[in-house]
């Protein structure tokens, strides 16, 4: 047998990193708002006020200023941008401004919309003149807002199979979280940082999943789940898009698959718009959905629903159980934040209520105490109790 050093090292690892850069991304091209990281200024500043003067902000407050119709799961940004009223918002905008990332009120409105999954799967997208070919109107679209190569979303669709295309969405999510992080540092440093270009290696080249071990998926798996239990928004990342949160753009990846498969009757008109009368307008009604003209959490929800299915050990078949090394390693998985609590709270993962706390958690500014950012993982648990126990 080849030493899998020699396999997987030197010019495979570049030949793998350069797969897994969309073509988009060569060319530069941004999709998304600009870089700058709104949310995590506005919960610093924050942070620096005492308890009783920070006024914690639900997240139906704040989302329901910028979308027209916020129970519609189709509902579109309004046309004037968010108000950012307060010396606190103007504080974080100003910081924003210092730290080289500058934002107008509109692209401030954006940037906001898009990290709290208020956007549907194809803003700015529409510009690009080398959207993949997934053979399907939309998934392309999808998959360049997720930020995940075509070459890293076959191949993963590939090896777990269409039958299971909610676990394989994982699994490219991951893959290209690897690829990022390993173009993003010197080679010298991967070893020290846990970057495991050998696992990339191993993965674009598979035939099957017989050619990965069970450490190579497990390794994919924490990878995920570490970016899931943190926040890392506002960056324009080596593929030239805005970032978005994990748990979002594999969502967006198990909907473009989906879309792959087609529709006896497309609930998504020519020009990307849920047909009335036949899109579904509840993630959880089984109705097929115009996932495209849907926002990232309605998409987060239905994905969700899809991948609870389809990693069930009672209800494995013949058309997922060639994905079940895949999804054994999956099936346990869950983001940090999320504690003890039921399974099903993983779709308020871009509510403001986690996403705060998820900032406050990474602050490492010596001023800025544990006490100061523990009420914001009180509110969280408040939060999140409320919403298992139905109050």
């Amino acid at each position: 047998m080849r030493n899998p050093k020699l396999r997987y090292g030197g010019v495979l690892i570049a030949l793998a990193i350069s797969l897994a850069l969309p073509e988009t991304a060569r060319a530069d091209t941004r999709v998304g708002p600009p870089a700058g990281d709104i949310l995590s200024a506005w919960i610093k500043a924050r942070l620096t006020e005492s308890a009783i003067a920070d006024d914690l902000v639900s997240d139906t407050a704040v989302t329901g200023d910028m979308v027209t119709a916020p129970s519609s799961i189709y509902s579109r940004l309004r046309h004037t941008p968010y108000a950012f009223r307060g010396t606190i918002w103007q504080r974080a905008l100003s910081d924003l401004s210092t730290q080289g990332t500058p934002l107008t009120r509109l692209e401030a409105t954006e940037a906001l919309a898009w990290d709290l999954g208020m956007t549907n799967g194809y803003p700015r997208i529409g510009e690009l003149s080398d959207l993949p070919d997934l053979g399907a109107p939309w998934a392309g679209t999808q998959l360049v807002k997720a930020g995940v190569s075509e070459d890293v979303a076959r191949k993963s669709l590939a090896l777990a199979g269409h039958g299971a295309f909610a676990v394989a969405a994982n699994y490219a999510v991951a893959v290209q979280i690897l690829v990022e992080k390993l173009a993003c540092y010197d080679p010298g440093l991967w070893a020290a940082l846990g970057l495991r270009s050998d696992v990339l290696g191993r993965y674009m080249m598979a035939k099957s999943l017989a050619d990965l071990s069970d450490y190579d998926l497990i390794y994919l798996v924490r990878l995920l789940q570490t970016a899931m239990s943190t926040w890392n928004g506002g960056e324009i990342t080596e593929l030239g898009r805005r970032q978005l949160p994990a748990a979002l753009r594999v969502a967006r990846v198990a909907a473009a698959y989906r879309d792959m498969q087609g529709y006896t009757d497309d609930p998504c008109s020519t020009d990307g718009q849920a047909r009335v009368g036949i899109a579904g307008l509840d993630p959880e009604q089984g109705q097929p959905m115009c996932l495209v003209a849907a926002n990232d959490r309605a998409v987060l929800r239905w994905y969700l629903d899809k991948l609870d299915a389809q990693v069930d050990p009672d209800h494995s078949n013949f058309v997922t159980s060639p994905a079940l090394a895949m999804t054994r390693f999956l099936r346990p998985m869950r983001p940090l934040w999320l504690g003890v609590l039921d399974k099903s709270l993983r779709a308020y993962a871009s509510h403001v209520e986690v996403v705060e706390s998820l900032v406050a958690d990474g602050v490492t500014d010596s001023d800025m105490s544990s006490e100061s950012s523990s009420r914001y993982a009180e509110r969280r648990a408040l939060f999140l109790c409320s919403k298992e126990f139905g109050a």
